[in-house]
Formats: structure tokens, sequence, C-alpha cells
């Protein structure tokens, strides 16, 4: 279920490139592609390099509990906010030391965000006016009213519940909320008109370099019913004889031609399948979903070969098969799909824009935090501190 920290996050991927981390996939391109990559590996290697110190010095420093950015302060704790559930999916997953590296990694990485985003702010809020500010306000309300409307049925204590779980408050997540939105604005209007209209160059360089991602091969939606020699030996037996294996063999054929004989009487195929296949997917009526050679085990290559030389709503024979019978029906095929420059040119503009969009909030961060006064001066003892906050996080694996 979406939560308040999934809609804040749909404001800042909207329109904030807040993680100096997007730099390493938002490779620019077009007749500038030279220039800005330069640019975007310097920025790159700054961030690179600062996660990795502070990584390979978070188990020296005696820990920082509190971060100042220009005067603004952020404590060890606060830098997981909004993250606790990332935390409780990789506590649950890994054991001690692998969730040890990952939470020194995180840290590093969300304290780099977190001065990205104390910086834009800080600069964000030159522009604020008291009736900019009555908007803002405004607007968060009205986004927290809507978030409590749709995921806690209208039930205001529900979503405070919430919050208390992820450590935080209805204040805390409506400060956070105004953060976001204020930075939103900001690069708007300072950052978004500086983003070049692609050119037809730039379009045709990004549709080359990614021309497979626009490809598509055909696909096929497949039913099955699988009835095995083997399900239909007696059950005491262990070392099944000749004979014994063929009068299974010769059981498992004839309900392979009962089944098909329903079929083409007309009963509905995933009720035959219930009735007559064997494994999992005997209960769901056979369907197996889209599938591909590459996507089944080997005793189903024959009824994915079978599935690609059938038209849609089509069912096959009876396939034979060392162990037993296949029937296939088609439920759905999609042809080739090969990429056509005109037909995508919206989404690449789109593309091209984003990159360069992140690109310039990139360059942003870089020239504030060029400029800034960032306390402890040695940011791997705050790291140590938010890596021990990580750590304490209740369930962690110990």
């Amino acid at each position: 279920m979406p939560n308040f920290h999934d809609n804040l996050r749909t404001v800042r991927s909207a329109s904030v490139a807040l993680s100096i981390l997007l730099t390493g996939c938002a490779s620019p391109v077009g007749s500038t592609a030279k220039k800005n990559a330069a640019v975007a590996a310097k920025t790159k290697n700054k961030k690179a390099a600062v996660s990795n110190s502070l990584v390979a010095d978070a188990s020296k420093s005696a820990p920082v509990e509190r971060m100042t950015v220009q005067g603004e302060s952020v404590a060890a704790g606060e830098v997981w906010l909004g993250h606790r559930d990332e935390l409780a999916e990789k506590a649950k997953s890994f054991a001690p030391e692998e969730f040890r590296g990952f939470v020194t990694q995180r840290s590093a990485e969300l304290i780099t965000d977190k001065i990205g985003e104390m910086l834009l702010y800080q600069k964000a809020s030159l522009r604020q006016t008291p009736e900019l500010d009555k908007k803002v306000d405004a607007y968060v309300d009205g986004e927290i009213r809507k978030i409590v409307t749709a995921e806690y049925d209208g039930l205001q204590r529900r979503f405070e519940k919430y919050l208390e779980s992820q450590g935080t408050t209805l204040e805390a997540a409506r400060s956070q909320l105004r953060r976001q939105f204020i930075i939103a604005g900001y690069l708007e209007t300072e950052i978004r008109p500086k983003v070049a209209e692609p050119t037809r160059a730039d379009l045709l360089e990004a549709f080359e370099s990614n021309k497979d991602a626009w490809s598509k091969p055909p696909r096929w939606s497949m039913s099955l019913i699988d009835i095995r020699t083997a399900d239909l030996l007696p059950t005491d037996v262990t070392g099944p004889s000749r004979e014994q294996l063929q009068s299974a063999r010769e059981e498992a054929k004839s309900k392979a031609r009962a089944a098909l004989a329903e079929l083409r009487d007309g009963a509905d195929f995933a009720g035959v399948a219930r009735q007559h296949s064997h494994g999992a997917r005997a209960a769901e009526g056979g369907n197996w979903g889209w599938v591909t050679r590459e996507s089944v085990r080997e005793r189903f290559l024959p009824a994915v070969e079978a599935l690609q030389k059938l038209r849609g709503g089509q069912v096959s024979d009876i396939l034979e098969t060392p162990d037993g019978f296949f029937i296939v029906r088609c439920d759905a095929h999609e042809p080739a799909v090969e990429p056509d420059f005109q037909s995508v040119q919206p989404q690449l503009k789109e593309r091209v824009s984003r990159r360069r969009y992140n690109q310039l909030i990139n360059e942003r961060i870089v020239e504030l935090r060029s400029k800034a006064r960032v306390e402890p001066a040695n940011l791997d003892r705050f790291h140590a501190a938010v890596v021990a906050a990580g750590l304490g996080f209740p369930g962690s694996p110990r």
C-alpha cells in the first residue's frame, strides 16, 4: 500500500533529483555529450569519493550525533526517516554481516543526499514570500488530506500511528513535505528553463544508443495441461517395473485423450486443466502467463515450441514427451515490435530532457556544496553515528 513516504518520493522524483547518484545513470546525450559526460563523471567521482571515504573510515571514528550544513543541523537518526521500511526488508533477508555492509554503504549515500537536500532547501527558501508560504501550506495540507483519505480510510489517527512506526510525527511529516515542495518549485523555476530543447541529432543519438530497449521480441501467453506418467504410478512403488511404467504411461495417454476430447467439445480449458492436469499450475487452470524458451525448465520446452506455432485461442494436439503428455493453449500472442524513431520521439524527448535536468541539478548541488560550511569537517564521524542508528533499528540481525 502506498504510504506517506511513497507520496513524498513521488514529489521528489517527479521534479527533484536530490541524489548525486542520479548522475551515474543519467549519462547525457546529444551534440554536447562529451562535455556533459565529463562534468557528470567529475560529479559522480566526487560523490563516490565522499561515500567510499565514509565507508572506509566508519569503523575507526568516534560518532558525532549531529551534522550541521550552513547552520542547519540534522541528527543521525533523522537521516533514516522515510527509509525504515527499506531497513526492515533488508534486516529480514540479510545475514548480520551483509546487513552491516548494507547499512554502512546506504548511510554514506543518505548523508550525501541529505546534504544536497539541505543545500537546495536553504537556497530555495531565499525566494519564499509570505504569500508563497500560504500557498505552500495550503498545498501540503491538501496533500496530507488526500493521503489520509486514500490510504487510511480518512482516519488521521491511523496515519499518525503509521508515522509513529516510522519514527516520525505528523508535524515532522508535514514539514518534510513542505520542504520538498519548496525545493521542487525552486528547481522548476531556476533549473527547468535552462534545459535546452533536444535537437533531432540529440534524439537520434539517444535512439541509436538505446535501440535494444525499444525493441520487444514476440511473446506468447500459455495455458497448459500437464499429465505426468510418474504421477500415475502406484503410491507404494519406489522402483517401478517396466510393466508398471508402461501401464502408467498408457493411463496418462488415455487421460490426455479424454482432456482433448472435452476441449474439442467446447469445454472450458481452465476447468479441464483443474480436472486432468498435474503440477502446481493445475489449481490455476493451467495458466502460465507470458512465457519464453528462457523462462521455463527443459521439460516444458516442447510445450513452448508448440505454443509459438499457435494463434490466440488455439489449442494444440496432444504433445508426447519422455515423461508424459502436454496440451497447450495460446491465450494471447504479441508480435515483435521493432523500434521506430518517429513513433518513440515523445519518449526520447522526455528522456533526454530529464537526463539534462538531473545533471543540471547535480551541478547546482556540487556548486553549493563547494561553498558550504559542513560540520563535522570529517563526515566519517557523523557517518559512524548514522550507521549505528541504522544497525539499532528494531529487528535488525545481530
